[in-house]
């Protein structure tokens, strides 16, 4: 009886050896798996999505996650706006939303278009600056830029960033 399973087993093997000969297995190098896992970890986040606004039309240039040797990271979005209206845009505020999974807000934060940025300014700033907060208007067709930085040690975890500019002072 042990003959038998003996000859059996051997037999398995050898059919099972001539059926995987020319399988090939690719086995990820740990050190490249662990290099790609730790890229994923610090630069992916998602992506700002623009609502739109009939007004203005926002674009984003910039959506990143900056690492320096100095400071922990930072989320910066940049882009660009422009007045699509026929009327003179004063400012734009824009708020951005951070949620999670389900839609629920969990961090907001807003801020000027560059012409605009000193509108942001806190009575103190004003003092130390000697200047009142002022803007440029955007007249229709022109264009403006803004820039958002915040280190992603003050954001939550989060699902979805949303861009909202219906704070338009026209």
């Amino acid at each position: 009886m042990k003959k038998l399973i003996t000859i059996a087993i051997l037999v398995a093997f050898a059919a099972a050896s001539t059926a995987f000969a020319g399988t090939r297995v690719n086995i990820k190098d740990s050190e490249d798996a662990a290099a790609e896992a730790d890229m994923h970890r610090r630069y992916d986040h998602p992506k700002t999505q623009v609502v739109p606004n009939d007004q203005l039309q926002v674009v984003v240039t910039r959506d990143v996650i900056m690492h320096s040797c100095c400071m922990p990271p930072n989320l910066v979005v940049a882009g660009k706006i422009t007045n699509t209206s026929d009327k003179p845009i004063d400012y734009v505020r824009l708020h951005f939303a951070f949620e999670d999974k389900n839609g629920k807000i969990l961090h907001g934060e807003s801020l000027y278009n560059h012409h605009a940025e000193s509108l942001a300014d806190d009575p103190y700033i004003q003092k130390i600056l000697n200047e009142k907060p002022h803007y440029d208007p955007i007249m229709p067709g022109q264009s403006d830029t803004f820039g958002f930085s915040i280190s992603c040690t003050e954001l939550p975890v989060f699902s979805k960033v949303e861009l909202f500019s219906n704070d338009i002072k026209q």
